[in-house]
């Protein structure tokens, strides 16, 4: 980053180039292919969130909601309602609770679980529609894409967990829409979110995580609020010397990544990653080489004597739990992945409970299973570029043999998107998981319409209620 001498005027600052770009606006001024990711971004969303709200973060999340917020207009996905901030707060723990919602590699951002409860919540209190919802979504996920896109992912490798990072300037920029914010009062909104934001790797693989992402959209609501009321924050936080970029960024800042707001959709290039089994990312391409390698050459799982996975660093450094004991611990454990494709042939929400975990075959198949790092991996750019989470599989089987199987991009990436049928699969087993399958499917056919709803307050009118069998 360079930035301007002291006798030369600056540029316009970041934030109130963000700011200016969310304020103007439009749902008219979104393509349709870019709605149509923004749809599905809501659909799968609320989907794993109404599936997450079982799980003790949530349920932490919820509690502690219900004691600290003040009741309001909007809903909590595991029963009343709640000021917005607190329905905020308690359905994002839901939403990335599974660590089954969606990324995309604009700052290897879990954008989705943030934004999309977060927008719900601002435009249910603000009396929107449908329409508004998406359109909220949108703004948030471009304005943080694109911010995370203009310090790169040198963040996250430095050790930033980005969804909480980002995160809060997504869910100010959707919460400054939902709002109807001008620019500048977007800019003081999405500035105070980055002075306090935050959030680290550290956590991961335990109930910490959904609550720091939690605790994210809650900021960025309250950022945006607080600047409504008159709030003002300087605007130059990420330029300033004392500020974003060169603090938590290394001095990495390309402010031309902020030109191509509303010209290149983030949503579209590098896209949303949907995700198709419920574990880190990391671990996506080593099962689908398994499960492939397994299906060609008919193995079974006692054919299988040893499996290799060569990865590159960053699938390492996420994937840490080698014995997991926890469901939490699983979600980031290459052994339990793969071990789990070996013997079931995919990788589903019931493989994560307490009885799937203590099973001794798996526990054997587990030990099977080994990771090796290619510390050499990005050092082809073609490799690094499409292959960023990708994993080399070797397996040995009992008779000797052989197979190896190189994944670049797992199902549901970008490059392996998942069909409208898979989708829609996917959202009726997590939903049905909460409200049963009759409503699930209900939900879904009313969600592919969202634009019709007028009023989002009946959006989640079940016959039974969320979180409950």
């Amino acid at each position: 980053m360079t930035l301007p001498p002291d006798d030369l005027p600056s540029p316009t600052a970041a934030a109130r180039r963000i700011g200016d770009w969310v304020a103007g606006l439009q749902r008219s001024d979104v393509p349709e292919p870019t709605a149509a990711v923004a749809l599905d971004c809501i659909v799968d969303t609320l989907g794993v969130a109404l599936a997450g709200t079982r799980e003790t973060a949530t349920r932490l999340a919820a509690d502690e909601a219900r004691e600290s917020y003040a009741a309001g207009p909007s809903r909590l996905l595991t029963g009343g309602r709640l000021c917005a901030e607190g329905a905020a707060f308690a359905n994002v723990a839901a939403a990335h609770a599974l660590d089954f919602d969606d990324n995309s590699y604009a700052g290897f951002v879990h954008g989705s679980a943030v934004l999309v409860p977060t927008a719900l919540a601002m435009v249910e209190a603000a009396g929107g529609t449908g329409g508004d919802l998406l359109t909220a979504v949108v703004a948030g996920a471009e304005a943080q894409y694109a911010l995370a896109e203009a310090v790169g992912n040198g963040v996250y490798h430095d050790g930033w967990w980005t969804t909480a990072l980002f995160g809060t300037v997504g869910a100010a920029a959707a919460s400054a829409k939902a709002l109807g914010l001008d620019g500048r009062t977007a800019a003081d909104a999405i500035s105070f979110a980055l002075c306090g934001t935050g959030g680290l790797r550290a956590c991961f693989g335990t109930g910490a995580k959904p609550l720091l992402a939690a605790q994210a959209a809650a900021n960025g609501v309250r950022a945006a609020r607080l600047a409504a009321r008159g709030l003002t924050v300087p605007h130059g936080v990420v330029e300033d010397p004392r500020g974003f970029a060169r603090l938590i960024a290394a001095d990495r800042f390309d402010p031309t990544a902020l030109d191509a707001l509303g010209r290149r959709w983030r949503l579209l290039d590098p896209g949303i990653d949907t995700k198709l089994y419920p574990v880190c990312l990391s671990a996506h391409a080593a099962i689908d080489a398994v499960r492939d390698v397994m299906a060609e050459g008919e193995l079974r799982p006692r054919d299988i004597r040893a499996i290799d996975c060569r990865v590159p660093p960053v699938v390492a450094a996420n994937l840490t739990y080698h014995r997991p004991v926890t469901a939490g611990e699983a979600r980031f454990s290459l052994p339990f992945a793969v071990a789990c494709a070996m013997l079931h042939g995919t990788l589903a929400l019931e493989h994560l409970d307490d009885a799937a975990l203590a099973d001794p075959v798996l526990r054997q198949a587990m030990a099977c299973v080994s990771m090796t790092v290619d510390p050499g991996w990005n050092a082809d750019p073609d490799r690094a570029r499409t292959a960023p989470e990708g994993a080399e599989v070797s397996i040995e089987t009992m008779k000797g043999e052989l197979f190896v199987r190189f994944c670049a991009s797992a199902r549901g990436t970008v490059a392996r998107p998942l069909s409208a049928a898979e989708h829609a699969a996917k959202f009726r087993t997590c939903a049905a998981r909460a409200v049963g399958l009759d409503e699930a499917e209900r939900f879904h056919r009313k969600l592919r319409h969202l634009e019709a709803e007028s009023d989002l307050s009946r959006l989640f009118d079940f016959t039974h209620h969320a979180g409950r069998s």
